[in-house]
């Protein structure tokens, strides 16, 4: 009952096929939906919300939902660590300093601070899983200093040295303009290293934290669009028209006075951060407008809720949480491009985003893991284990589609916003569009890159001694980067929900005698053998 003609689409009962009329007294499907019913009726925001995530849980259980399939991570990750470092489309050079371009080839852009500490942090993950040392970390830390305006008092979004080439031709592309959550995702970066010991990265994030604080003081902790660093002039307030400005920052900035906070013990910083969060109060399904903001939010609201024992900051993360789950496409795309890759359970990065976008998926992908982490030790909704656990599962399968590598050439599109895309480049695309629509229309995303950086700390284990890896397609806890045998750890999750665990061969020695063993459990498991001579086991979660 949909017809038309793209991009125009709408109801239209099916044409009559000459001497094939629909056959007397047989019954034909003309809708076909899953509807879900409770007997209660929500009496506040916070009931609304767990009310919406327990039954959208219990509906995905009915939902038919497509197998997913195991990703070579280590090799993938190996194809585009080199891709990143040696192709020149990947750099630019100012003031004796390499940085990184926003896209490949996009050398109209002036260098942007965002962009370097994207894929900075992945790759410090990857180091700390790896053992391994890369240069190119060296190369990104030495270009960050010259992002501070000592006359402003903060980190710029902007190259202060290369601004003038900036040509206005988007709002924000002008000098001393800043997107209002632009300046917060490097400070909750900057934050992350200077927790870890970086002196650097804490002298910029210290440094910046009082114009920051200004700022929120400034806005009445409500963010505009745009404004000016110099005078915090409005250049844009609203989204839309009566939509008001962007509502997740304030769960964004929360994050940031946290880290501050955990870096100083101040005080100051945690009463910040609760002054912040009494602003995502009552915005409803109105919160979301960036995906990877609104998850770091959620982990704010409950780092908060630990801190303070205040119910009402689990409530605000379990808000977060229902406005991204209102945001996915709960259904697999079979129809034109969409046949070459699978896309069930994608987050948008914003509410009106016609795409799904790399670097937006990963940081939720992330963020996802430490939720679950900060979790381990309260009691949080069933159906918020679910739901991330199984977003999380199905990202490790499909993220490897936002490599053009891995697509046929002919669905990407021949007209590129910024810069260009190389089909033999293992960089991801920003964009992978409905099947109507061919992919890579925005460009090549270099700050995308974190793809394969953060998965394979995080699901997959190294067996000292051992020339084995143990990999789970759920997330985990007690999984460190190297362990000895007997290797144990906990599958986070819902037991209702089957995943992947595979020991996987990393050389070309037979796998070792080992068994594997469920708590609880007498059976051992048994493994199917797969190719290239991996084993593999079907588990649950909670286990």
């Amino acid at each position: 009952v949909v017809g038309g003609q793209w991009p125009e689409m709408g109801f239209a009962l099916p044409p009559t096929i000459k001497q094939k009329p629909l056959a007397a007294g047989k019954k034909v499907v003309i809708g076909d939906a899953f509807v879900v019913f409770d007997q209660e009726v929500p009496a506040d925001e916070p009931a609304t919300t767990k009310q919406y995530l327990n039954l959208l849980a219990a509906l995905y259980m009915q939902l038919p939902r497509p197998e997913t399939n195991y990703q070579q991570w280590p090799e993938i990750l190996k194809k585009g660590l080199t891709d990143l470092i040696d192709s020149p489309g990947c750099w630019c050079q100012v003031g004796g300093h390499q940085y990184f371009n926003a896209y490949v080839s996009d050398y109209a852009t002036p260098p942007e601070i965002m962009v370097q500490l994207a894929v900075l942090l992945p790759l410090l993950d990857y180091v700390e899983w790896s053992g391994d040392e890369l240069e190119i970390m060296k190369t990104i830390k030495e270009g960050l200093p010259a992002f501070y305006d000592k006359k402003i008092g903060s980190i710029m979004r902007w190259l202060p040295a290369t601004e003038d080439q900036l040509e206005g031709e988007e709002e924000q592309k002008e000098p001393g303009v800043m997107d209002s959550w632009y300046l917060h995702h490097p400070l909750l970066n900057l934050s992350r290293l200077a927790i870890k010991g970086d002196k650097v990265a804490e002298e910029l994030f210290l440094g910046s934290l009082d114009f920051a604080i200004k700022v929120a003081h400034h806005f009445k902790y409500q963010w505009p669009v745009f404004y000016r660093m110099e005078t915090l002039e409005v250049l844009k307030a609203e989204t839309q028209p009566g939509k008001g400005g962007e509502k997740d920052v304030p769960g964004l900035y929360a994050h940031v006075m946290l880290q501050a906070w955990e870096l100083t013990g101040k005080k100051r910083y945690l009463k910040e951060a609760e002054k912040a969060a009494q602003q995502l109060k009552g915005l409803g399904f109105e919160l979301f407008y960036q995906a990877n903001n609104t998850a770091f939010s959620a982990g704010a609201m409950l780092r908060l809720y630990k801190a303070t024992k205040d119910e009402n900051y689990l409530d605000l993360s379990y808000l977060c949480l229902a406005n991204m789950f209102k945001n996915v496409q709960l259904w697999d795309c079979n129809y034109g491009h969409g046949k070459n890759f699978p896309k069930f359970f994608a987050m948008f990065p914003l509410n009106d985003a016609p795409y799904t976008a790399v670097y937006e998926e990963q940081e939720v992908f992330c963020a996802f893991h430490e939720y679950l982490r900060l979790a381990q030790d309260i009691e949080i909704l069933s159906s918020v284990s679910l739901l991330v656990a199984e977003y999380i599962r199905y990202l490790v399968d499909r993220a490897v589609y936002y490599y053009p590598t891995m697509l046929p050439k002919e669905m990407l599109s021949e007209e590129v916003k910024i810069g260009e895309v190389d089909h033999k480049l293992w960089i991801a695309l920003e964009d992978l569009q409905d099947g109507w629509e061919a992919s890579g229309q925005v460009g090549q995303e270099v700050y995308g890159a974190g793809n394969a950086f953060g998965i394979l700390p995080r699901h997959y284990l190294h067996v000292k001694g051992e020339d084995i890896m143990i990999f789970v397609d759920y997330p985990t806890s007690g999984f460190p980067a190297i362990k000895s045998l007997p290797a144990t750890f906990s599958i986070l999750g819902s037991e209702q929900i089957t995943c992947r665990l595979m020991v996987v061969k990393t050389s070309d020695k037979k796998l070792p005698e080992f068994t594997v063993k469920v708590k609880g459990q007498k059976e051992e498991l048994k493994g199917i053998p797969i190719k290239e001579g991996h084993l593999e086991y079907a588990v649950q979660g909670n286990q």
